[in-house]
């Protein structure tokens, strides 16, 4: 990953931005999910869905009375605090408890009743773990917690797109800046390892591959790939080899996107990792 690369950087951002997923608002990180308490399984039986909308939380609290039995409460608009962490994101909202007719006869609107019952914050310090404080009818309760993730959502295909990022810390001063590889991605995936073999072409018409290898973690809906090692080569050679790592790595049915950085013998990188998927693959 050298200064020659840079130069078509800057012309590829404007695509860039186009085909690797955009921001939600502010937001870098998509928090929808099913969350429960940290460790996991120690607290089998609660849990809190989070659904994202732009900049907005929806709360669904899996609760119980002093009776035993479950409880509908809700913070339905959890919106960002005004003082923000100097890492991740905070947001903040009202809880109601809800009462409604019973589900199997004829559903009344008239009939439900929304209580405000107290106040929630959640302080997300990560793509994947937070601080959850709560009140119910004076209650107040404050738990670690985290995605629940129970089963693999498999990155595996074929994508058009690449890395799209910032090097800095260069031994080359020139070569700080944006870098973009851009090209064709193959995914592989097993229990135990992720591949990424990126294919692309430089400015001198020669076909570079760089291939990302490391362990996939599972995170809720989410994944990470730590420990990873990285290639670059242009037939036999090498070119440049080092670490990396992936966070927040979203896969959907159209494509995938992630949290990159990186560092080889020249420079440190922090940026996106995604494509858009080919049909079929």
């Amino acid at each position: 990953m050298t200064a020659r690369f840079r130069r078509f950087a800057a012309a590829l951002l404007a695509l860039a931005a186009i085909a690797l997923p955009a921001r939600a608002g502010s937001l870098t990180v998509d928090f929808t999910d099913l969350w429960w308490n940290d460790p996991d399984g120690s607290e089998n039986g609660w849990g809190v869905n989070v659904v994202q909308q732009s900049d907005t939380l929806f709360l669904t609290f899996f609760v119980y009375g002093t009776d035993g039995a479950a409880r509908w409460v809700v913070a339905s608009g959890m919106v960002p605090t005004a003082q923000q962490p100097a890492v991740g994101a905070r947001f903040e909202g009202d809880v109601f408890q809800t009462q409604g007719p019973w589900f199997g006869g004829p559903f009344d609107p008239a009939k439900v009743k929304v209580d405000k019952v107290g106040i929630a914050t959640i302080t997300f310090d990560s793509a994947s773990t937070a601080t959850l404080s709560y009140s119910v009818s004076g209650t107040a309760v404050v738990k670690r917690i985290k995605r629940q993730g129970f089963r693999v959502n498999s990155v595996a295909g074929v994508y058009a797109g690449g890395i799209l990022a910032t090097a800095s810390q260069c031994t080359a001063a020139a070569d700080n800046g944006p870098i973009n590889f851009w090209g064709t991605t193959t995914v592989t995936q097993t229990a135990s390892q992720m591949a990424l073999k990126l294919d692309f072409y430089i400015p001198t018409g020669q076909l570079m591959t760089c291939t990302f290898t490391g362990t996939p973690e599972l995170q809720g809906r989410l994944a990470a790939v730590s420990g990873g090692t990285m290639a670059c080569v242009i037939g036999n050679t090498t070119y440049n080899a080092g670490t990396f790592a992936l966070s927040a790595l979203d896969s959907q049915m159209n494509g995938f996107h992630a949290t990159f950085t990186g560092k080889d013998q020249y420079c440190t990188y922090n940026g996106r990792f995604g494509g858009t998927r080919f049909p079929g693959t």
